[in-house]
């Protein structure tokens, strides 16, 4: 509601993946499309997720082409400055199935100075999560170029802003709190009563981090057992990105011009 009752607009409206819990027709009809935000003249696209993958993807795969006219769990958007890309990290699991990586090369090599935001559902790396290799083995070259400017995944369940790269250079982010209930990190810092990012600093190689900490309002009786619903907001003008991270009502939690 929050999405398509905003007055600024949107031009395109993804999801990330996960539509709980295995994925069949009518878990794509109840947890994707009813809830979908209709925001009046956007592109409406929605990116596999290992949940829809649980029965094979063949609910996913018919509603986002009957709903969306969405041909492909890939795809990618341009404009004079920027390429959106997002990838299928599901159909096979935590990797790139197909040809994606060469064709991800090939619209970097057709570029022309635009820079490349990824969208995926799992992720290329993680403070809180267990993590795969096939991934980021696939895309090594991308990310040892530099090449890719941010990424933003989902999976995890819950909202993570990280650093900078300090190798690959990219600004990454997990947005994986859009509306399935997850319980609270225990954290140093988290447990207040209300929203607040709590720091995480950098191990593993992995960037330290920003983690989104907070009640859930929409949960009754179990408020403050449960972490924060939201969603994110790239405002796109010319080279420039501005990135706005916002509750389930549309309230502002973070902003910061990233380019």
């Amino acid at each position: 509601g929050s999405i398509a009752a905003d007055p600024a607009g949107h031009q395109l409206v993804l999801h990330l993946g996960d539509t709980y819990y295995s994925g069949d027709a009518d878990e794509i009809d109840e947890g994707l499309i009813l809830p979908w935000p209709k925001a009046p003249g956007a592109l409406h696209r929605a990116l596999n997720g290992n949940h829809e993958m649980y029965t094979g993807g063949e609910a996913y795969f018919e509603a986002v082409g009957r709903e969306f006219g969405q041909r492909s769990s890939y795809f990618a958007l341009q404009n004079d400055h920027w390429i959106l890309a997002g990838l299928d990290t599901a159909y096979s699991d935590h990797d790139l199935h197909g040809n994606q990586a060469a064709w991800l090369q090939q619209l970097l090599d057709q570029a022309g100075g635009r820079r490349l935001v990824l969208f995926s559902h799992h992720q290329p790396y993680s403070l809180l999560d267990s993590q795969g290799p096939k991934l980021v083995g696939k895309l090594a070259s991308l990310l040892h170029n530099r090449q890719i400017f941010a990424w933003y995944w989902g999976h995890e369940h819950r909202c993570v802003l990280y650093d900078q790269h300090p190798a690959w250079g990219l600004h990454g982010r997990c947005i994986g709190h859009g509306g399935f209930p997850y319980f609270r990190d225990q954290l140093p810092g988290a447990g207040g009563s209300a929203n607040a990012f709590v720091r995480m600093e950098s191990r593993n190689g992995v960037p330290g981090a920003r983690i989104l900490d907070g009640p859930n309002p929409h949960i009754p009786g179990h408020e403050s057992r449960y972490g924060p619903h939201g969603f994110a907001t790239l405002e796109f003008d010319g080279p420039h990105l501005n990135e706005v991270i916002r509750d389930a009502t549309g309230e502002v939690l973070h902003s910061a011009a990233i380019a």
